[in-house]
């Protein structure tokens, strides 16, 4: 085989190659767009079990979740707030969207936690007997900024507000408690 003949081959092998994968890929992007996405159907399914939709405007990553559970606070008779508990798999797990039906303002935060920032000269063990009492666990501290991340009483739609009234005996330990907010940049 001559010089000019390997140079053919290689270059034959290298066209073929490329169409080959061209193809493959090609064909895993039109299969990924015709398949129906699973958080669309669940949110679907959710929807028809008596949660509402998701409101039109919030970000992008917020409409990917998976809604878990749909409430009105502080009831279904006199509604303040909208409230979804949502889930993502890639990200975040659990995030709480809600809805201020006054002024019609969306909030993002932890579902799941909330934060507490001590008061001057209290250290984390002091924290300790409370979160017994409560049951509530201690997921994480900053020593440097003093706030400490706390897990909430329950999975419930009113459980971020509910932990945080829970606390308020406690109110010398902490100068303030409030929901670990998710901003978006």
């Amino acid at each position: 085989m001559g010089k000019t003949d390997r140079i053919f081959v290689y270059i034959m092998g290298f066209v073929l190659g490329s169409l080959l994968v061209a193809m493959i890929m090609n064909r895993r992007t039109l299969k990924e767009q015709a398949s129906v996405d699973p958080w669309v159907t669940h949110n679907a399914a959710a929807v028809k079990a008596g949660a509402e939709e998701l409101p039109e405007g919030l970000p992008e990553v917020i409409q990917r979740g998976k809604i878990l559970d749909f409430g009105t606070l502080p009831s279904a008779a006199e509604p303040q707030v909208k409230v979804w508990h949502l889930n993502f798999a890639q990200s975040y797990p659990y995030v709480r969207v809600v809805e201020d039906l006054s002024t019609g303002e969306f909030s993002y935060m932890a579902a799941d936690q909330i934060l507490i920032e001590l008061a001057d000269g209290v250290d984390v063990t002091a924290l300790q007997p409370m979160l017994d009492e409560l049951q509530l666990r201690l997921r994480m501290f900053n020593r440097r900024d003093q706030i400490a991340v706390v897990g909430v009483l329950n999975t419930q739609i009113d459980a971020v507000p509910a932990t945080i009234a829970a606390l308020q005996p406690y109110a010398q330990l902490f100068r303030a408690v409030g929901p670990d907010v998710i901003e978006f940049k």
